[in-house]
């Protein structure tokens, strides 16, 4: 702690800095923190300057314009708009706030006279003189960011003083400092909630709490939502079944970065368990890279919950030693792995397909299967029949459909 109050002591010397700044007829920049909510900032420029004040950027918005008539791989390569063509004032219009990062500084003058006369704030790359702000460097975790600068001087010793307390901070006496401050891990944060098949009864009482906490609930295609009403979090239908799906997974991802990085607590309720068949591990790889913490709280997949509903244990002693849960809409090319019995996902488009697959690869045309649909429903329904029956016609056509095949089916009649 003495370590920490001696550089913080050394980074503010009000008056010397002010002598010394009157002295050299410098510019004085303002540290402040700038709302841009739903505020548009364009970038011009193609280059290697454009593509790293991008990706400073990104860690803050996704409402990125990228403006520049060659733009480079690196920010081809990112999923932010481009305009490729010759910079003109009236690109300007409706943006917030605007770089100037061609490599050609009688361009950059004039991006920032034409911005500056529509009252436009402009930071040209590498000229602080002409600059109206100065992004600092930068150091962020979940709600906490800190900003050191140099009054655009000395780059280098923002940057060494922003590693020194970036790397006391993620020490463990830190972290033991800063936790004092941050006592609610859920504030800018996603958790991933598993809601389960579809009866809320099946609800941990973990995922009601985040429920309960969340400002903002992305939700699954649940055929009975009406529970969620009771909620005071904003509700937001994401949900994707199969052949309909109202958002695609790459909207879903920037809908959570959005509201996460605004401050939200935000829960991204899934049907079943978020980390099977849930694209949960998508959403969680999305969200790291950007320095978003997600939480996962599991959900009773609809395996499980069809096993309890029906009777039909997955596994048993001299009967079923191993079970695989498979992807039962995607057949061509995929291999249903060697389990004694086998649980598809998803497979009322394809029953027909998967029975013949199995027969190909060897099981056995009398073994039962069972054509589960809207398991944990009040009119769910049970269809028991043999392999070699499923393989000449669909059997139950009911979404969303549960197969499971093996000879434990008939185990807890």
């Amino acid at each position: 702690m003495r370590n920490r109050k001696r550089l913080i002591h050394g980074l503010f010397d009000s008056e010397s800095f002010f002598t010394m700044m009157k002295e050299k007829k410098e510019n004085v920049f303002l540290p402040i923190s700038l709302n841009i909510t739903d505020k548009k900032i364009l970038i011009v420029g193609g280059g290697k300057v454009a593509a790293h004040k991008m990706k400073l950027l990104s860690r803050f918005s996704m409402n990125l314009t990228i403006l520049a008539p060659k733009i480079c791989e690196a920010i081809a390569t990112e999923k932010f708009k481009v305009i490729v063509k010759k910079y003109e004032a009236a690109d300007l219009a409706d943006y917030f706030l605007v770089y100037a990062c061609t490599d050609n500084q009688e361009l950059n003058k004039k991006i920032k006279s034409d911005a500056n006369q529509r009252g436009l704030l402009v930071n040209v790359a590498d000229n602080p003189a002409l600059c109206d702000f100065v992004s600092p460097a930068i150091y962020k975790q979940d709600e906490l960011t800190v900003a050191v600068g140099s009054n655009a001087l000395n780059v280098k010793k923002s940057i060494a003083v922003r590693d020194k307390i970036s790397e006391y901070l993620e020490s463990s006496s830190g972290e033991e400092n800063v936790s004092e401050f941050s006592k609610n891990d859920t504030f800018g944060k996603v958790t991933l909630v598993g809601f389960g098949p579809g009866d809320p009864g099946l609800l941990t009482l973990k995922a009601v709490s985040c429920l309960k906490q969340a400002d903002v609930i992305f939700y699954d295609a649940l055929l009975d939502d009406r529970f969620l009403n009771r909620f005071k979090g904003k509700k937001i239908p994401v949900g994707k079944r199969y052949g309909k799906h109202s958002k695609q997974q790459d909207e879903i991802n920037e809908l959570l970065l959005q509201a996460a990085r605004n401050g939200l607590k935000v829960v991204r309720l899934k049907g079943g368990d978020p980390m099977l068949f849930g694209r949960g591990g998508e959403e969680i790889e999305f969200l790291n890279k950007y320095g978003i913490k997600v939480g996962i709280v599991p959900g009773i997949t609809t395996a499980l919950a069809a096993s309890a509903e029906f009777a039909i244990p997955l596994t048993q002693r001299f009967v079923s030693s191993s079970v695989a849960f498979c992807n039962g809409h995607n057949v061509s090319g995929s291999k249903i792995p060697k389990a004694d019995t086998i649980v598809f996902y998803m497979g009322a488009n394809c029953q027909i397909e998967l029975a013949e697959k199995l027969l190909l690869q060897g099981w056995d045309k009398k073994t039962p299967v069972a054509l589960l649909s809207r398991v944990s429903y009040s009119d769910s329904k049970k269809v028991v029949v043999r392999l070699e029956e499923l393989a000449s016609k669909e059997i139950l056509t009911d979404t969303p459909l549960l197969i499971v095949v093996g000879n434990t089916i008939n185990s807890g009649k």
